[in-house]
């Protein structure tokens, strides 16, 4: 990990909403829209951030086709993780860039 992986995956973490999609996605997979309606925000609003938490590897999205209307629908689903962040290593990650 470098400085700006680990700056991309704290201001990810600081976000209300970002926080609020892991949460949700904790329980399971969902549907875009499902998503959206239980977090009580809009489809760009949310399509946003979880390309922010993609972009950081905290959640994957898979595209699955149906044979009847909506005929396309993305899933989303988190990745379990662990982070530990010490004044050490941040100390080490900028050293090393």
């Amino acid at each position: 990990m470098d400085t700006d992986e680990l700056a991309a995956l704290l201001n990810t973490l600081g976000n209300r909403h970002s926080l609020a999609i892991l949460a949700e996605l904790a329980d399971g997979e969902q549907y875009v829209s499902e998503l959206a309606d239980k977090i009580g925000i809009s489809r760009p609003l949310l399509y946003l951030h979880l390309k922010k938490l993609e972009n950081v590897g905290l959640v994957n999205g898979e595209i699955r086709h149906f044979d009847e209307p909506p005929y396309t629908k993305k899933y989303f689903h988190a990745k379990d993780f662990h982070i530990k962040v010490t004044l050490q290593r941040i100390k080490e990650i900028v050293k090393s860039d």
